[in-house]
């Protein structure tokens, strides 16, 4: 008799439910996955939803989505660091305000760090824009020529 072959391992937790609420807690939160995935308790483990994204092309488009909405948020929060000057300064015991290094420090950084994800991961949107002057680029690429055609002549060797 022929063995039928079964899939050895769990059974997948992938449904379309599952999928949809991954997607808008994600898009509307701005913690990372993991962060997002121990407290959801019933989702499956980051790792999970890695390999969710490359087995599956409609989670990869919906979570991909789900980034860009996140993103959004960031860039919100980035404005709601920088207008938060609570905490900025101060009174010390003399009763003079006193900058906060501490909290501008932190504010930067956490501006920083949302600024580079939505550089990374939006760059057409949030990207650095590149100016090229198209003289430059002739001016550099004959350069380039120059500089070639010298080191041919000094390491060329006579047989």
């Amino acid at each position: 008799m022929a063995k039928t072959s079964s899939k050895i391992g769990r059974p997948t937790k992938y449904n379309s439910a599952l999928v949809e609420e991954i997607c808008n807690v994600i898009a509307s939160s701005s913690k990372g996955t993991k962060v997002l995935c121990k407290e959801n308790m019933h989702w499956p483990c980051q790792d999970t939803l890695f390999t969710w994204l490359k087995k599956y092309p409609e989670f990869s488009e919906q979570y991909a989505q789900a980034k860009i909405c996140q993103i959004e948020l960031l860039v919100d929060e980035i404005l709601e660091i920088a207008d938060d000057e609570s905490n900025d300064c101060f009174i010390d015991e003399d009763g003079k305000p006193v900058s906060n290094n501490s909290v501008i420090n932190r504010a930067r950084l956490k501006i920083d760090t949302r600024k580079w994800l939505a550089c990374k991961l939006v760059p057409k949107v949030y990207g650095n824009k590149i100016d090229i002057d198209s003289d430059q680029n002739i001016s550099m690429s004959e350069e380039l020529l120059k500089l070639s055609a010298e080191l041919d002549s000094k390491y060329a060797r006579e047989y």
